[in-house]
């Protein structure tokens, strides 16, 4: 499974649209909760405890990605699953991947909520939105 990342500039919108908004225009699981780069980045940069899981593939994630962040991409199903289980159910735990429609993170996310997480969130656009912002990717 995989998407196309458009790669493209997202425009700044402060806060990700609503459920139906997201729906609309066709995101992937629209009632999970959204975090914004801008939010993340005060997470971030505030050193806050949370856990940041990039979905992508192996060979994605080698070509820039978020500081901190655990390379659990989603397939092999299976191995993912097991991965995902070991992550502290005490922490923020935030997904993200390079789909405009967020549906990478939305599936891992979905993975956890039915692993009884209850605090995750999907980084709205992904890395793209973060590299538009400025955030910092290692490389």
């Amino acid at each position: 499974m995989g998407c196309n990342g458009d790669g493209g500039s997202n425009s700044g919108a402060p806060k990700p649209p609503s459920p139906s908004e997201l729906e609309s225009q066709g995101f992937a699981s629209p009632d999970l909760p959204r975090i914004t780069a801008e939010e993340f980045k005060v997470i971030y940069d505030n050193r806050e405890p949370y856990v940041l899981v990039d979905v992508r593939s192996h060979d994605s994630y080698l070509a820039g990605y978020i500081p901190g962040a655990r390379n659990i991409p989603n397939e092999p199903r299976d191995e993912s699953s097991t991965e995902l289980a070991k992550l502290p159910k005490d922490r923020l735990i935030i997904t993200y991947c390079d789909c405009f429609d967020d549906g990478e993170s939305a599936l891992a996310a979905n993975r956890l909520k039915l692993l009884g997480y209850d605090n995750v969130k999907i980084l709205w656009k992904g890395i793209y939105y973060w590299r538009d912002i400025g955030g910092e990717l290692r490389l």
